[in-house]
């Protein structure tokens, strides 16, 4: 009946010189455990790879409001904020104009689903008034090395990573709008693309800056094939 715990108790050194436990080793004591060493070894070496892993999603991860990239993205000027509010006055005042005639008709004619029909233009007018700053806030930019990355949208989010070689021109326009704010608004067209990719919001300074840095890579890139 006791044969069992007897032979556990074989398994374990008789020696207590001849034992050291990992932690001992680390501590400083006389190597020569292999088991140990690669068991350090294979410990660092996964700690190395989850770092690099972290270091890699850094680079582009969600944002905290759910904004994939944000974090690491260049914002645009705030002031595309009231460029945009002013831009849109002629909207407001249409929108306002249909609901108002939705209540005047509702009350003359006792039909309420005449005043329903307001309904849909309130919905358009309030959420453009709330979700403006925060759609501004949602665009961002990074000129990199070897690309520029443009990034919009909140709901549906977009990121655009684009390489300078396949740059095939760049393009700045200002409405007079964006001119009373001090804005411009960058075109990029590619090679091969269906359409243009379009970074508003940006200081004339910095427009000028990034077409230059565009067209400077993109003839660099071209040169070096």
């Amino acid at each position: 009946m006791s044969s069992a715990p007897d032979h556990a108790d074989a398994t374990v050194p008789a020696h207590p010189e001849g034992l050291h436990t990992a932690d001992e080793h680390v501590a400083g004591l006389p190597a020569g455990h292999s088991g140990t060493d690669a068991a350090l070894s294979g410990e660092t070496l996964a700690d190395e790879m989850h770092s690099d892993e972290r270091l890699s999603e850094e680079m582009l991860s969600d944002h905290p409001d759910g904004l994939l990239g944000a974090d690491v993205l260049r914002p645009v000027s705030p002031a595309l904020i009231p460029a945009r509010y002013v831009a849109a006055i002629a909207g407001y005042v249409i929108w306002t104009l249909m609901i108002a005639g939705a209540i005047v008709g509702a009350v003359l004619t006792g039909w309420w689903w005449i005043g329903a029909l307001g309904l849909l233009p309130l919905v358009i007018l309030i959420q453009s008034l709330l979700l403006t700053p925060r759609r501004v806030r949602a665009i961002g930019y990074l000129d990199a090395e070897e690309e520029i990355t443009i990034a919009s949208g909140i709901m549906f989010r977009s990121v655009h990573t684009i390489p300078y070689g396949r740059v095939q021109s760049v393009k700045i326009d200002e409405g007079p709008v964006d001119r009373r704010y001090g804005l411009a608004k960058l075109s990029v067209a590619t090679a091969h693309g269906a359409s243009s990719v379009v970074l508003p919001g940006l200081p004339k300074q910095e427009a000028e800056r990034l077409r230059a840095l565009l067209a400077e890579r993109g003839i660099e890139t071209m040169a070096a094939l």
